[in-house]
């Protein structure tokens, strides 16, 4: 749901502009007076990281309710220009155009662009899906969102762009919209994308994309297998906080939950209460081998000292996570897997998600305890 922003922005000086600008003009909504501006050429963005130019801003302060920025003169570009604590306004141009941006108001985010009819139809979208995201967050701040919201609001969200790309099949937001599609759905839009449509400036994001949403859809597919019910966890051997070896299989006899965190990982922090009571009412029949990825030694230790964790603990030294999250189809953390003591996996759970505690009691109450 989130509202992706192309990252690895690539920024240069202002010596290569032409003549033609952005003109930025604000609602008395507005309050905003300093706005730091980040640009670059879109060619750049898609480079790999060691061959991407430094990053660049430019300061601008409001006169008159508005600002000025400069177009580069030598391709395509965009400009991010903060409007809040976590919206946007992405701008794309090309040499010798002369735009302008209205802003109505910034919470919630609301705009239009004359001038290009790319950044046009971006602003409509942006507009529309934003009030979704909206929604959404309003959502997220009481508590947890039932999932039938959260589905219904995602299917709406996904809506907006999937009917824009049917609706203007050529035109040269089509590669915008199909950013903001996920899985099967990105892969469908792009694989039908129009002739015209892949010759958008911004069709240069859409292949690192696809590599990225392949390897999710592999590691949904790999997840979906090692669920069935018939994989054997893949064993694994890490030291715990005293240096000493310990292996997955050294539980076998037990239910375990594998449970991958790193102390950066707000998300992870907040499971660890219903972890501690599952604990407690499960222990000595269940384990918990907490696995702590990505993570600097120091850290990992006193995090462990500092969220007195009770169970057993090792230290994965391994960069990006290494074979040991492949194996598990961690896509993001925390992620919990539960193993039965015959050392089978029964499911694979990513995110905190109260429903994982569910599934758990599920097993254990039906599971007859050891003798």
């Amino acid at each position: 749901m989130k509202k992706t922003l192309l990252t690895g922005l690539t920024l240069l000086s202002f010596a290569t502009m032409s003549m033609a600008d952005v003109t930025v003009k604000l609602g008395t909504a507005v309050t905003t007076s300093e706005f730091d501006v980040e640009y670059g050429y879109l060619k750049d963005m898609v480079k790999p990281e060691s061959e991407r130019p430094e990053s660049q801003k430019v300061h601008k302060t409001v006169t008159n309710g508005e600002f000025t920025l400069p177009v580069l003169s030598e391709g395509a570009a965009q400009y991010v220009i903060p409007m809040g604590q976590r919206e946007y306004i992405i701008i794309y141009t090309n040499p010798g155009e002369e735009l302008t941006v209205n802003v109505e108001s910034a919470n919630p985010l609301v705009y239009n662009i004359t001038g290009s009819q790319l950044m046009s139809d971006i602003a409509d979208l942006d507009t529309r899906s934003g009030e979704l995201l909206d929604i959404f967050r309003t959502l997220s701040a009481t508590g947890s969102p039932e999932t039938a919201e959260v589905e219904k609001l995602k299917s709406s969200y996904d809506k907006i762009f999937t009917d824009y790309i049917k609706e203007n099949p050529d035109a040269s937001a089509v590669p915008y919209a199909i950013l903001h599609l996920e899985g099967e759905d990105f892969m469908t839009a792009y694989n039908n994308m129009s002739e015209a449509a892949s010759q958008s400036p911004l069709a240069i994001f859409l292949e690192p994309q696809k590599e990225r949403v392949q390897k999710q859809l592999d590691a949904e597919r790999r997840k979906a297998e090692l669920m069935s019910g018939n994989v054997l966890a893949p064993d694994f051997t890490f030291n715990d906080i005293e240096g000493n070896p310990v292996s997955l299989s050294d539980f076998l006899g037990k239910w375990v939950i594998i449970d991958f965190w790193g102390t950066w990982c707000p998300w992870c922090i907040k499971g660890f209460p219903e972890l501690k009571e599952a604990y407690k009412e499960y222990s000595p029949r269940l384990e918990i081998l907490g696995v702590a990825c990505n993570d600097e030694y120091d850290a990992w230790k006193n995090g462990v000292k500092k969220y007195d964790l009770p169970w057993v603990n090792v230290y994965n030294p391994e960069k990006k996570g290494g074979k040991l999250l492949e194996d598990y189809a961690v896509e993001g953390f925390p992620t919990k897997a539960l193993i039965n003591p015959e050392g089978v996996i029964v499911n694979i759970t990513v995110g905190h998600n109260p429903k994982f505690f569910e599934i758990v009691k599920e097993h254990l109450s039906m599971a007859v305890p050891n003798e």
